[in-house]
C-alpha cells in the first residue's frame, strides 16, 4: 500500500494552510483594551486589561493619539484602547527614528493609545466644547507670549502688550502700565505717562469711583446707568 493511500492529501494541506494562517495572524498586532499606568513626559505607559489569557503581556510605553497642539493630560487608571499600526512608527514617534518600510513589526511594537469614553466621566452640555483638567487648563501660543491659566484658585491672564474685554460697546483694556474704559456712559483712562505711585493711586481711585456710580444690572437688561440698583448692594473697593 502507498503512502498516498494512507494519508488524504486535500485534507492535509487544508489543515497545512489553516496553520500558516493562524500563525501569521498570531504575529499580527491587535486592537486591545489597556489603562494607563503612567504618562511618561510625551508617552504614555499602560497595561493591557485581558484576562484568561495563557501569557503575560508586558506593560509598553507607546505615543497617544492627538496633534501637538492639544495635550491630553492622562492620568493613571484613564481607559482606552491600542491600536496596531501595520509598519513601524519610531520614525513619527520619535522612540527610535528612521523611515518604516513594508516590513511587519513585531507584535506590540506599533501601537498607539486612544482614550475612549466612560459612563462615569462627569456630565456637561453636550451642546458645548468642554475643557478641563486635574489641576486646570492652560491657554497658550507656542513660545508662551500670551497664556490664560485656569486653576482651582485662580485665573491667570499674561499679555506682553494688551488685554481687552469687550461687553456690548463697552471696552476696558489694559496696555503696559495704562487702561481705559470706554462705553456709552462716558469715557475713563489714564492718560499720565506717570509711573508716580500717587498718581496711579489717584487713576485706581477714579476708576472705583466711577465703577461704584455707574453700576449696570436693573434687572432689565442692564438698562440702567445712572446710579449703583438694587441687583448690587455691594461696593467695588482697592
Amino acid at each position: 500500500m502507498s503512502i498516498a493511500q494512507k494519508i488524504n492529501f486535500a485534507r492535509n494541506m487544508h489543515q497545512f494552510a489553516e496553520k500558516k494562517v493562524i500563525d501569521v495572524m498570531e504575529l499580527a498586532g491587535k486592537i486591545l483594551p489597556a489603562t494607563v499606568v503612567a504618562q511618561s513626559g510625551k508617552m504614555v505607559t499602560v497595561s493591557f486589561s485581558l484576562q484568561n489569557i495563557p501569557f503575560i503581556l508586558p506593560q509598553v510605553t507607546i505615543p497617544l493619539f492627538g496633534p501637538e497642539y492639544i495635550r491630553y493630560p492622562m492620568q493613571k487608571g484613564d481607559k482606552g484602547i491600542v491600536i496596531p499600526a501595520d509598519a513601524y512608527l519610531g520614525g513619527m514617534s520619535g522612540q527610535g527614528g528612521g523611515v518604516a518600510d513594508l516590513t511587519p513589526p513585531a507584535n506590540l511594537s506599533a501601537l498607539v493609545y486612544l482614550p475612549i469614553s466612560n459612563t462615569e466621566w462627569q456630565s456637561v452640555d453636550p451642546s458645548v466644547v468642554t475643557i478641563y483638567g486635574p489641576e486646570g487648563v492652560t491657554l497658550r501660543d507656542a513660545n508662551s507670549n500670551t497664556t490664560f491659566l485656569l486653576t482651582p484658585q485662580s485665573i491667570t491672564i499674561a499679555a506682553p502688550d494688551k488685554f481687552q474685554v469687550t461687553v456690548g460697546s463697552t471696552v476696558l483694556t489694559l496696555t503696559s502700565g495704562k487702561w481705559s474704559l470706554t462705553g456709552v456712559a462716558g469715557n475713563l483712562q489714564d492718560s499720565t505717562a506717570s509711573t508716580s505711585p500717587a498718581i496711579m493711586s489717584a487713576g485706581w481711585d477714579a476708576l472705583l469711583t466711577w465703577l461704584n456710580s455707574h453700576v449696570h444690572g436693573n434687572g432689565n437688561g442692564g438698562s440702567n446707568t445712572t446710579g449703583p440698583t438694587s441687583s448690587f448692594n455691594g461696593k467695588i473697593t482697592q
